[in-house]
């Protein structure tokens, strides 16, 4: 009697851990719009300190399902940007323009952004593998980082709470070295936290970051992003918050 309740025992808890297992896999469907509202906060420490608070908003959708990679098409449908550089401000409204020259100088840049559609191939692990911008923008003014802190990269096999890998994402400019730990599914989704390096292509470490990310628990399509960066940049210190939102566009 005593065996067979110890045997009943370890079924139970091997078919309670096989419960909890997941294989993350985004699942999104085709040529839907979602909205991505993007809210970053930049605050610069050195001799051009500045404090910035740029809202992005826009729609994304997968055109293409190929060989497990997607293909999404973003396009940027408006951007508020505040900027306070100590004696001087400067602020710029995609949908309310102004004639002040210091917010036509921003929208001299940041208006290229708006309407144009930037090209995303994205594994169905989450890997960020090629990013195309808009004809005339550079990856610098759309803040790559943002396309790269969109969605966590998911292991090649299930997990349970608290397994963890490492992942790895490649721009023009950085490498970002990832740490990855699957804490919990709770009523809002799948819940990953990350922390990791940002490299130069050169191998020096230029920065660090801490993020949250809420996956939905039926696309496993990246649904909140939550994302603390700082860096070193030409002797100044950067630091950087990203709260990233995607919701199913009605």
């Amino acid at each position: 009697m005593k065996k067979l309740f110890v045997l009943f025992l370890l079924s139970s808890a091997t078919y309670y851990t096989q419960a909890q297992e997941v294989e993350f896999k985004i699942n999104v469907p085709l040529n839907k719009a979602y909205q991505q509202i993007s809210v970053i906060k930049t605050d610069v420490e050195g001799e051009q300190s500045l404090i910035m608070d740029m809202n992005i908003k826009g729609t994304i959708s997968g055109t293409k399902k190929e060989a497990g990679n997607y293909f999404f098409e973003s396009i940027t449908d408006a951007i508020r940007m505040d900027m306070d550089a100590g004696m001087m401000t400067m602020s710029y409204d995609s949908e309310n323009p102004s004639d002040d020259e210091m917010s036509k100088m921003l929208g001299a840049e940041l208006g290229k952004l708006v309407g144009k559609k930037t090209l995303m191939t994205m594994s169905d692990k989450g890997k960020l593998l090629k990013l195309k911008m808009p004809e005339g923008v550079s990856e610098q003014a759309s803040g790559s980082m943002e396309s790269m802190g969109m969605t966590a990269s998911y292991p090649d096999r299930a997990v349970k709470p608290g397994d963890t890998w490492d992942s790895e994402a490649t721009t023009d400019k950085v490498v970002v070295k990832s740490s990855n730990k699957y804490v919990e599914k709770n009523a809002d989704g799948y819940i990953i936290e990350s922390t990791g390096d940002v490299l130069s292509l050169d191998g020096q470490k230029v920065g660090t970051f801490v993020s949250t990310y809420t996956l939905d628990a039926d696309t496993h399509f990246t649904k909140k992003a939550i994302m603390k960066m700082n860096m070193d940049a030409e002797g100044q210190k950067v630091s950087m918050d990203y709260n990233i939102t995607v919701s199913p566009k009605n």
